[in-house]
C-alpha cells in the first residue's frame, strides 16, 4: 500500500505560494510607497502655487516640494533625514539650518529603489544637455543613465514665496564619501542645484551617488515673495565650501 504523501505536498504548495506572495509584496510595498509619497507631493505643490501651505500630518510637515514633469517625480522636501521615507531631504540642512532653492547651491538627496516612480528612482531617466559625463573620481557606470542628451529636463522647486527653475546640464557619479557637490559655484557663475541618490543593483546599495546638476534659469516670486523682496538673481556671491562627510540616501 502507498503511503500518502499529502502533508509533504500541501507543504510544498505552502512553501511555493509563500516565496510567490513575497515576490509580489515587496514590489507591491515599494509602489504603494511611492504612490502616497508622490500623492502628498502633488497635493503639497497645488497648495503652493495658490500660496497656501498644504495640511501637515503627524508624519509630514514640509512647506518646499519638487517637481520634475518629464521624469514623473513630484515630492515633498524636508529638512530631516526622516522625511526620505516621504520625500527628498535638503542635505546642506545639517551645516545649513536655512538651506532654500535659490541659494548659491541647492542640494537634493533622495532614496531611489528597483521598482519605477518611487522617490528618486525616475531621476536615471531624466535628460541632460551635456548628457552622462565621466567622473575620474568615482566608478564609471553610464549604464545608469538613461535620459540621453539633448535639452536639459526642467527641475521645478515651490516655495510659499516662489517658484524656482532649473535645467539639468549633467549626470556623473561620486563616491559616498564625495562632498564636493555641496560646494557653491564660483561667485557669478550660474546659481546650481544637486540632486542625488544611490544607483541600485538589485536590491543592493552600491557606496557611491549617482548625481544631476542643473542650473537655476527663473525665479518667479508668489505675492508673499514680492512683498518680502524675494532674491530673483541667478548668478552665485559669496561662495561657501561645505563638508559634511559621507553623503545620505544610503
Amino acid at each position: 500500500m502507498r503511503r500518502k504523501r499529502w502533508p509533504l505536498t500541501v507543504a510544498l504548495i505552502l512553501l511555493i505560494l509563500s516565496g510567490v506572495a513575497l515576490i509580489v509584496w515587496q514590489p507591491a510595498q515599494e509602489a504603494s510607497k511611492g504612490q502616497r509619497a508622490r500623492s502628498y507631493g502633488q497635493q503639497l505643490i497645488k497648495s503652493l502655487k495658490k500660496g497656501k501651505q498644504a495640511p501637515h500630518t503627524r508624519a509630514r510637515r514640509a512647506d518646499t516640494a519638487v517637481s520634475i514633469p518629464s521624469v514623473g517625480i513630484d515630492l515633498a522636501i524636508y529638512k530631516t533625514e526622516a522625511g526620505l521615507t516621504y520625500g527628498a531631504l535638503a542635505e546642506l540642512a545639517r551645516v545649513k539650518a536655512n538651506t532654500n532653492p535659490g541659494d548659491n547651491n541647492y542640494v537634493l538627496a533622495g532614496h531611489s529603489s528597483y521598482v519605477p516612480g518611487v522617490l528618486f528612482a525616475n531621476l536615471f531617466q531624466l535628460t541632460t544637455s551635456q548628457g552622462y559625463v565621466r567622473n575620474a573620481t568615482a566608478p564609471y557606470r553610464p549604464s545608469d543613465y538613461k535620459g540621453g542628451t539633448g535639452t536639459g529636463g526642467l527641475i521645478y522647486v515651490y516655495t510659499l514665496e516662489g517658484k524656482y527653475t532649473y535645467e539639468a546640464d549633467r549626470a556623473y557619479t561620486v563616491e559616498g564619501s564625495d562632498a564636493s557637490i555641496l560646494s557653491d559655484p564660483a561667485a557669478g557663475a550660474a546659481k546650481q542645484i544637486h540632486l542625488f541618490t544611490c544607483p541600485r543593483v538589485g536590491y543592493k546599495h552600491p557606496a557611491f551617488r549617482y548625481v544631476v546638476q542643473g542650473h537655476l534659469v527663473k525665479v518667479k516670486p508668489t505675492k508673499l515673495g514680492l512683498q518680502k523682496h524675494l532674491d530673483t538673481s541667478l548668478t552665485a556671491s559669496d561662495p561657501t565650501a561645505y563638508r559634511v562627510g559621507t553623503l545620505t540616501s544610503d
